[in-house]
C-alpha cells in the first residue's frame, strides 16, 4: 500500500502512518463486507422495499395497515409486477458487484476483484446498447484492465482497454452513437493504457499517450464549447432576439 507523501523522521510520525494504514485497510474491510452483503440482498430474485426494511431492522414495528403485496390499477398487469422488481434487483446487484470489485481492488485483493468485475458483464449481455449503459460496460473493462495492471500483466490489461476503446469507437462510426461519449470513452482507455504502460517501466511510451490524451482533451473542449455557443446563437435568433 502506498501513502501520498505521508513520511517522518520520528517514532511518532511512524506511529501514525501505522494508524493511517491501519484506518484505510479497515476501510476496505468494511467495504468489502457491506459490498458482500449488498450482492446478498440484491441476489437475482424478486425482493419488497418493505420487507427488506423489516430485515434491516432489530426490532420492527408492522403497521398494521400494512397488506402484504399491494398494487394499484396502474400496476396490476402481472408480467409489470415481475418485470420491475427484476429490474431493480439486477441493479442493485450491478452496483453492489462493482462496489465490492472496488473494495477488493483497495485490499490488493486484484484475482478477487478480477472475479467480481467480471460477474457483471453476463448480467449486462442483454442491456441495451445507450451510451449510459456502454459506459457501465467501459468501467468494467477498464477495472479488470487495472487489475492486469496492477499485477504487472500489461498484455492482458490491453486487451481490456482496447475493448473499452471499441466502446467508443462504436458510438462515434455507428447510427445512432453519442459520438461526444465516444470520444471520451476513447479518452479515458488511453489514460488507463497509459498508467500501465508506466508500471511496467515504459514510460516513453506512457508520455507519449498521455500528451496525445491531453492534446486530444484540450481539442475536444474547444469544438464542444463552439458547439454550444453556436446552438446558443441560434436560439436567441429563433426568439427574435438581436
Amino acid at each position: 500500500m502506498r501513502l501520498s507523501g505521508v513520511k517522518s523522521p520520528t517514532p511518532e510520525g511512524g506511529l501514525r502512518c501505522l494508524d493511517v494504514v491501519t484506518c484505510e485497510m479497515g476501510r476496505s474491510l468494511m467495504y468489502t463486507t457491506c459490498a458482500t452483503k449488498a450482492v446478498e440482498i440484491a441476489g437475482d430474485g424478486f425482493w419488497d422495499s418493505d420487507e427488506v426494511a423489516i430485515e434491516a431492522d432489530d426490532e420492527p414495528v408492522i403497521d398494521p395497515k400494512f397488506e402484504k403485496n399491494a398494487t394499484t390499477p396502474a400496476l396490476a398487469n402481472p408480467a409489470t409486477l415481475k418485470l420491475l422488481p427484476l429490474r431493480v434487483s439486477l441493479l442493485c446487484m450491478r452496483s453492489a458487484l462493482i462496489q465490492r470489485g472496488n473494495a477488493l481492488a483497495a485490499l490488493g485483493r486484484e484475482e478477487e476483484a478480477e472475479a467480481a468485475y467480471n460477474e457483471i458483464l453476463p448480467i449486462l449481455k442483454d442491456e441495451p446498447r445507450c451510451a449510459r449503459v456502454d459506459w457501465e460496460r467501459h468501467s468494467i473493462y477498464i477495472n479488470i484492465g487495472n487489475t492486469y495492471a496492477r499485477r504487472g500483466d500489461f498484455d492482458k490489461a490491453d486487451e481490456q482497454y482496447a475493448l473499452a476503446e471499441k466502446l467508443g469507437t462504436d458510438h462515434i462510426n455507428e447510427t445512432g452513437g453519442s459520438e461526444d461519449d465516444g470520444r471520451s470513452m476513447i479518452l479515458a482507455a488511453k489514460r488507463s493504457r497509459a498508467f500501465a504502460l508506466k508500471k511496467v517501466g515504459r514510460l516513453d511510451e506512457a508520455k507519449a499517450l498521455l500528451k496525445e490524451v491531453v492534446e486530444q482533451k484540450i481539442k475536444d473542449d474547444a469544438e464542444a464549447a463552439k458547439k454550444k455557443a453556436e446552438e446558443a446563437a441560434k436560439a436567441t435568433a429563433g426568439d427574435g432576439n438581436p
